[in-house]
């Protein structure tokens, strides 16, 4: 079969590495044979490094517990996933939130989103979502905690997958070359991404069911949102509808949990 030919293999692989040496901090050395388009195909890998980063994250919470206050444990593990990812998707909920309140034009926008510096509206959104993650893994209880830090990781990254997958990306190129980004993914691609359900359902059949329906709304208004706003996707918003996807995953299992 043409997946299991040995340069199938040895091309996924690679792919599968510039995914987690783009997305997180997890050194990969040297990857030999990369092009442009290993980029739009590694993508479709990025629910299941949030997977991966979910499992790490999830056991840095759950031992923690067992010495430290569940407060602290909380604060460690959303550090945990800040360092794994180098505030990789952070960046993007700053940017975005300072060039969506400080723009006017889609143009001013774009130039705002390009600017390195952090401004009043990403600062308060950082600080929101941080402060609403902590806090809901605080008050939790600590096995549902561990559930919900694996589901939210993996699931929150099909969000900029099926953007990435609809959308048009809209940037200049000098941005391009300066901080590349997926530039489209195939539709095979994006069955491979969304195929991390499948575990995730097995697991925890409910709280996936309910994960992937918050999802799902989410995924449509954030696509509508880009559209009005930008005409399209930037690396930015990409890291911008991971996070809001994250949270409201974390806000709807917290308000399951609370009702039952």
């Amino acid at each position: 079969m043409a997946l299991l030919n040995p340069d199938s293999v040895s091309r996924e692989l690679r792919r599968f590495r510039v995914a987690v040496g783009y997305f997180t901090r997890i050194p990969m050395g040297t990857i030999s044979g990369f092009s442009d388009s290993d980029l739009d195909h590694a993508s479709q890998y990025l629910p299941w490094i949030g997977l991966g980063i979910g499992v790490i994250v999830a056991g840095v919470f759950w031992f923690s517990t067992l010495w430290l206050p569940q407060p602290a444990a909380a604060v460690l593990a959303v550090v945990a996933g800040l360092l794994l990812t180098g505030c990789f998707h952070e960046d993007g909920l700053a940017d975005v939130c300072d060039g969506f309140g400080g723009g006017f034009a889609p143009a001013d926008k774009l130039r705002i989103m390009k600017d390195s510096r952090i401004g009043t509206y990403g600062a308060t959104a950082l600080w929101v979502v941080l402060s609403l993650r902590t806090a809901i893994l605080a008050f939790l209880d600590p096995v549902l905690g561990v559930v919900l830090l694996v589901v939210a990781h993996a699931l929150s990254r099909i969000a900029p997958l099926v953007l990435i997958y609809l959308l048009d990306y809209v940037q200049d190129a000098e941005a391009s070359r300066a901080k590349p980004v997926a530039q489209g993914v195939p539709s095979r691609g994006l069955l491979v991404g969304l195929a991390v359900v499948v575990p995730l359902g097995l697991w925890q059949l409910q709280l996936t069911v309910v994960a992937a329906l918050i999802l799902v709304v989410a995924v449509f208004l954030l696509a509508r949102l880009c559209v009005h706003q930008i005409g399209g996707y930037t690396g930015d918003y990409l890291g911008f509808s991971q996070q809001i996807s994250e949270v409201l995953i974390y806000l709807s299992a917290s308000g399951l949990w609370l009702s039952t």
